[in-house]
């Protein structure tokens, strides 16, 4: 039976009183156990015919698009809303009383999501044919991706939805006119989910648990073994920036007030690559094994002062930026290809706004007549040639240390040894649920940590600048 056949079937037993957390109840559990055709760049939208059920993992880009309204009964007695196709005539009066509002979403593909998260990992990398009708819409700058008009009917859905949140979608595909708050010359059509039922996707993405049960006998070890592969593998040997990369990357949000976030990190005296300034670090490919959201952004002054690092409304079409990045991101920017040259408006701008999610985790999104601040809550990783970052003041500064003496750029752009599935798993497990965990700290520890707190800032107080909070040190 056809899902539009479910939703009459279903409005004939209940009738219009909380229909819509009827649906979503009723399909939760129908469809819990099966397999639900993904829609991805495998499977873009056009390789579905309409009415078609799909599965959207998404993220939230932008939640002011107006609702839509939509007859909740038609005019023959039937179930309205989801696309189900409506038999009207024009000289039918419309029954205001059955107008119900849908709440309206553009979520787009999970920006820096890892292969290894993909249920199509397995198959051969997708064609470029699918042309995403809104790319302004998606924080990576000519990166291909799916962009979807959302529509959710039922409100206890929707109401605590918020831009950047990872949303699973299940639901009903079609194209349908673009929701706009201002008129447009032509209606602009565009794939459309209308949602039967959603669920939170955790910052893992898969989900995991602290502590892993399986895991408690051998953690040391398995994190010293991690340690030693982001090392060898992505860092020329360097165990002590490594072991600061893994602390730094499976940080997170502990408090806002206090403010108690996660730092910051640049590795200095990083070489960049002399035949391509913009190649890409094995120590990105290493960290994209282990986590599930890994961006990486070479850094260039075009880049700077021409692409978009914040949110920003462009006649009440929120554009995106670099910066929009879903909670438990790793955001990973290489300053190799940084050369001499003048920083436009634009350009700074960007920098302010990376500063502000350093030091604030928080990121503007700029309106025509205001601002506002959403939290953020994304681990930043920096690489610089030079003795510190040359745009950004981070938390923590670790010189690059290599464990050997030759061959040290090649090691640093090389082809990443992956250890067997198996050992990748145990890996992933184990940064996943610290991520995610929580540790209770001893007395006698917090003691040692409270002393080792005030020793570094006495040794590092001309950086603080007559500042309150953690300073900014460097090894």
């Amino acid at each position: 039976m056809s899902s539009f056949n479910t939703l009459r079937d279903l409005y004939k037993q209940h009738g219009l009183h909380n229909f819509p957390a009827i649906v979503t109840q009723h399909f939760r559990n129908a469809l819990a156990s099966e397999q639900i055709p993904e829609l991805d760049l495998h499977n873009p939208p056009a390789s579905f015919p309409d009415g078609s059920l799909v599965l959207f993992r998404a993220m939230i880009q932008d939640t002011s698009l107006p609702s839509t309204l939509y007859l909740a009964t038609t005019a023959d007695g039937h179930c309205g809303g989801w696309g189900i196709p409506e038999v009207t005539s024009p000289d039918q009066d419309v029954d205001y009383s059955n107008l119900r509002e849908a709440s309206t979403f553009w979520a787009v593909s999970i920006p820096g999501l890892s292969a290894w998260c993909s249920s199509n990992e397995s198959q051969s990398p997708p064609l470029d044919l699918h042309q995403p009708i809104q790319p302004h819409k998606f924080p990576l700058p000519g990166v291909n991706h799916i962009g979807v008009q959302v529509k959710i009917y039922d409100q206890n859905l929707s109401k605590d939805l918020r831009a950047t949140d990872l949303v699973s979608f299940v639901g009903m595909l079609d194209s349908e006119p673009l929701q706009s708050g201002f008129d447009l010359p032509e209606s602009i059509h565009v794939p459309t989910l209308h949602v039967l039922f959603s669920t939170p996707i955790p910052i893992t993405i898969v989900p995991r648990l602290f502590p892993e049960p399986s895991l408690l006998p051998k953690v040391n070890a398995l994190r010293e073994e991690v340690i030693t592969w982001i090392a060898e593998e992505g860092l020329a040997g360097d165990r002590i920036a490594a072991e600061w990369v893994l602390l730094c990357t499976i940080a997170r949000v502990r408090s806002r007030q206090p403010p108690i976030l996660p730092l910051s990190l640049t590795i200095s005296g990083f070489p960049s690559n002399p035949e391509n300034s913009q190649a890409t670090p094995a120590l990105y490919r290493v960290l994209s094994h282990l986590f599930p959201i890994v961006t990486l952004y070479p850094l260039v002054l075009d880049a700077l002062n021409n692409t978009p690092f914040q949110p920003k409304s462009k006649d009440e079409d929120l554009h995106s930026g670099l910066l929009q990045q879903p909670k438990g991101a790793i955001l990973l920017l290489t300053e190799g290809a940084v050369k001499e040259g003048g920083i436009l408006s634009e350009g700074v701008m960007s920098i302010r706004s990376v500063q502000q999610m350093l030091k604030h985790q928080t990121l503007e999104y700029t309106f025509p007549f205001s601002g506002f601040e959403f939290e953020t809550d994304v681990n930043v990783v920096v690489t610089t040639e030079g003795r510190q970052s040359i745009v950004f003041e981070t938390d923590i500064n670790i010189p690059f240390r290599p464990a050997i003496s030759e061959g040290v750029t090649n090691e640093l752009y090389k082809t990443v040894a992956v250890p067997s599935e198996e050992k990748l798993l145990l890996f992933r497990q184990l940064v996943g649920g610290s991520k995610i965990g929580d540790v209770t700290v001893t007395k006698a520890f917090g003691k040692y940590i409270e002393d080792d707190f005030v020793r570094e800032r006495a040794l590092n107080s001309e950086k603080t600048n007559g500042t309150t909070g953690l300073a900014s040190f460097s090894i």
